[in-house]
């Protein structure tokens, strides 16, 4: 159930990640989740404003003159389309935040709402510095225009909004599952087709927009499956694999017919096959990520050769800004030193990275 903002009887040390005793105090020396305060740093070393990582002026010229009208058209839906995601992200997340009874998981959902609101900036940035503003908002608001799309849009945050005023435990963990799949899922299909279009020399600077999201979103994937993985252990009666399945058989479903609008036959390097790979490809990989056999049919990554267009966290890809030449590998200074050494150990942020991405 949502917290009392004032508890000051509630036994701090009952904790649980949903359901547990909680004042509301950030007690960050009693750790139980240290996972997430590694993470938070983690994510602060990841720091980043969309117009010091990539100037448009190429893309504007390359959106008007170099993009085929199949190409114009994929850009401006999927850009909508994660427009639309990390819009409602941003919003949805305070509500898991509520039910949440841990400190550290708490502070951690905090780092990630505004990681999703530095993501909306990009998303504007990007649309304001190549279009006037009559085009940025046609392209933004597609979401509400185009039939597919918004079909698609209106399943995930419908299922939203049905159960984030429960406070069972059923329904926290429908949720949790709900933000596991557009986290590891739904973004997916679309960074794909921006770093195919780099891998092509095109629309480098959007690329590299997409690309700093990215690396906030395996983070942001891999804390959902961390929390769905304790959320089972503390609650294993409200754990249903067969909501799971259900769930990622929607959801997949769906990402299938949209690539299909979006993308279909008609981009080169990518098809409906393509498509079709990289979703079941995806699906069973995140199923396996939280415990769960995989159920679609085993396919490989079509997009292996696109990585290098996709990673900028490996300091040695020596990956730049093709238009100020510059690394896009930047960190923030790390801010912490000995502390760190009381949580547990069970994170490395590289390996992490690595085991989602290959």
């Amino acid at each position: 159930m949502k917290q009392k903002l004032f508890n000051p009887t509630a036994d701090d040390s009952k904790r649980k990640l949903f359901g547990g005793e909680t004042t509301n105090l950030f007690n960050i020396v009693d750790l139980k989740y240290g996972f997430f305060k590694n993470l938070f740093y983690t994510q602060w070393g990841n720091n980043w404003v969309p117009d010091e990582v990539s100037n448009m002026s190429d893309d504007k010229m390359q959106y008007t003159n170099v993009l085929t009208d199949d190409e114009i058209q994929a850009y401006n839906l999927i850009l909508s389309y994660l427009v639309f995601l990390d819009s409602v992200q941003t919003n949805n997340l305070p509500n898991i935040e509520s039910f949440v009874t841990d400190p550290e998981t708490k502070l951690w959902l905090v780092r990630q709402t505004f990681d999703e609101s530095i993501h909306s900036l990009s998303y504007g940035y990007i649309l304001s510095e190549m279009l006037d503003i009559e085009q940025a908002r046609e392209i933004m608001y597609l979401w509400r225009d185009d039939d597919v799309l918004h079909e698609r849009v209106k399943y995930i945050a419908e299922l939203y909004e049905l159960y984030k005023d429960k406070d069972d435990a059923k329904s926290f963990f429908i949720l949790l599952i709900a933000n596991f799949m557009l986290e590891g899922i739904y973004f997916y299909n679309g960074f794909m087709f921006f770093h195919n279009l780099a891998y092509r020399g095109v629309m480098t600077a959007t690329n590299t927009q997409i690309s700093y999201i990215k690396r906030d979103e395996v983070n942001h994937c891999v804390s959902f499956a961390k929390m769905i993985k304790i959320f089972r252990e503390e609650n294993p009666e409200s754990f249903d694999k067969d909501i799971v399945y259900g769930l990622f058989e929607k959801a997949v479903e769906q990402e299938l017919n949209f690539g299909r609008h979006a993308i279909g036959d008609n981009i080169l390097g990518m098809s409906n096959e393509t498509v079709e790979d990289y979703t079941y490809y995806l699906a069973n990989k995140r199923l396996k990520e939280i415990g769960l056999d995989p159920i679609f049919p085993d396919r490989k990554n079509p997009y292996k050769h696109l990585d290098k267009y996709a990673a900028i966290d490996d300091e040695t890809s020596n990956v730049t800004n093709n238009f100020e030449k510059k690394s896009i590998a930047y960190k923030q200074p790390e801010v912490y030193s000995g502390w760190i050494g009381v949580t547990d150990n069970d994170y490395e942020p590289k390996s992490i990275f690595d085991s989602l991405e290959k």
